[in-house]
């Protein structure tokens, strides 16, 4: 099922983008002979007008067939120095072609802002903590960390990063990862004073993001007990406040697990009220090595909604402004020397995570997996509107090229001239494409390897 929703995923931002050349084409007067929902066999056809409306078998997009797309290659076959369009179709006219080909494209960017007004609309949960810092150098002391190079301590709380404020460690890990290679003021609050530290942002060249090396702190108060569970049957109740663990006073979660390391049973000592109360846990790593205990800590749930109907509409147009400026900041990243295998995600890696997207989001009720999904889709729709503008032959953002080129000049680059300039396109999609590959056979060498682990 995930990978049928991440295939539902994919094949509704292709067709939307498919979508935007064929409404051009239409105002233009070009003739559209095809259009497809899905590749492959078709399954099903219907005939309007000049236009063939299919359902074809494989999920994984679609195409818009434009008359006249393949007289460019006729005219390299018949060895023509330029190519003879027909009338009403695609290379009747540049200022058509440029309008024809951004089109697709801008459907992408039209989805992504109605993708964020019914966000917007919908309003979204999230659960975080304050913005208090533990130092993962407390915690794992083989890690190296900037912010203890920096000087801040466990137990700060960040209230600004540069010129972001800080409400949640949401925020932070936000900010902070938007900055890598960056040195940032960080404002912390230590001790009821008020401090300004500047930390300099590492690239985590894996993820391709910035890293401080610092951990949320969670204060150890149970919010929520699983029935059945070691800590309900040992006694453990919502509202209770762990204050100790196996003899070692805790002061947060992570201080909390510490103390399980090479115990069969934690003590532990729990404030209820005005009480103090001794309870025992028998303790039981599972596979991946964690422990299961069936406690939910008390989280803060944010809530981000529009407060109006034009505050929402706002929001939608801001929201994709932002992604876009945020999608062109990440591809400078690239020349950073970040691990392209594994921050690059190829289709295979895009379908799953699209489909555990979806089945996490809606097992949460329906409204909450309507907003994830919208989400992921509208980060995709952005990447697919930079990619295709690219001036990379074979993609849109060439077929703009060659058809702002010919505007200038005043006549058409040579249909030879366009085929040897396609090589180097296609040699770039294929270098592109065999990146994106091999992020997904590690990905999935990693999964099965995980599985058959368990």
């Amino acid at each position: 099922m995930i990978i049928v929703w991440g295939l539902l995923g994919l094949c509704i931002i292709v067709v939307v983008h498919e979508f935007g050349h064929f409404i051009a084409a239409k105002l233009l007067n070009i003739d559209v002979e095809s259009f497809s929902v899905g590749m492959g066999p078709v399954l099903a056809r219907k005939q309007i007008g000049s236009t063939e409306f299919r359902l074809s078998l494989l999920p994984v997009g679609g195409y818009c067939g434009i008359k006249g797309e393949s007289d460019f290659q006729k005219a390299i076959e018949a060895d023509l120095d330029r190519i003879h369009p027909e009338p009403r179709s695609f290379f009747e006219n540049p200022f058509k072609r440029l309008i024809i080909a951004f089109a697709g494209p801008f459907a992408n960017i039209v989805f992504t802002v109605f993708a964020f007004i019914i966000i917007a609309f919908a309003g979204k949960t999230y659960y975080s903590t304050d913005p208090v810092i533990i130092l993962a150098t407390d915690v794992y002391p083989e890690m190296t960390s900037t912010a203890k190079e920096a000087g801040l301590l466990t137990g700060d709380y960040i209230y600004s990063i540069g010129k972001d404020e800080i409400k949640t460690f949401a925020d932070l890990q936000t900010a902070v990862a938007l900055h890598p290679d960056e040195t940032l003021d960080f404002g912390i609050i230590r001790n009821g004073g008020l401090l300004k530290i500047p930390v300099f942002i590492a690239m985590d060249k894996a993820s391709a993001s910035g890293k401080i090396g610092v951990i949320n702190w969670v204060t150890p108060k149970i919010k929520h007990i699983e029935e059945n569970s070691p800590a309900g049957k040992a006694g453990l109740k919502p509202f209770d406040l762990i204050i100790e663990s196996n003899g070692v006073e805790v002061h947060h979660v992570m201080e909390l697990v510490k103390t399980f390391e090479d115990a069969s049973v934690a003590k532990l000592k729990v404030q209820r009220q005005d009480q103090i109360v001794d309870i025992e846990i028998p303790l039981e790593k599972t596979k991946d090595g964690s422990y299961n205990l069936g406690i939910e800590f008390d989280y803060v749930a944010v809530t981000e909604k529009a407060d109006s109907f034009f505050g929402g509409i706002a929001e939608g147009f801001k929201q994709t402004g932002e992604l876009i400026a945020l999608t062109l900041k990440t591809i400078t990243w690239f020349f950073k020397g970040i691990d392209v295998t594994q921050a690059v995600a190829g289709p295979i890696r895009i379908t799953v995570m699209l489909g555990e997207t979806a089945k996490t989001g809606f097992a949460a009720g329906f409204t909450e997996g309507l907003v994830t999904m919208l989400n992921f889709l509208a980060l995709i729709s952005v990447s697919l509107f930079i990619m295709n503008l690219l001036p990379i032959p074979i993609l849109d953002g060439g077929i703009i090229l060659f058809a702002i080129i010919e505007i200038i000049r005043g006549k058409g680059v040579s249909p030879k001239t366009m085929q040897r300039v396609q090589y180097i396109g296609i040699f770039i999609i294929g270098l592109l494409f065999v990146v994106a590959l091999t992020s997904d056979f590690n990905y999935v060498f990693k999964a099965v390897k995980a599985f058959f682990a368990k």
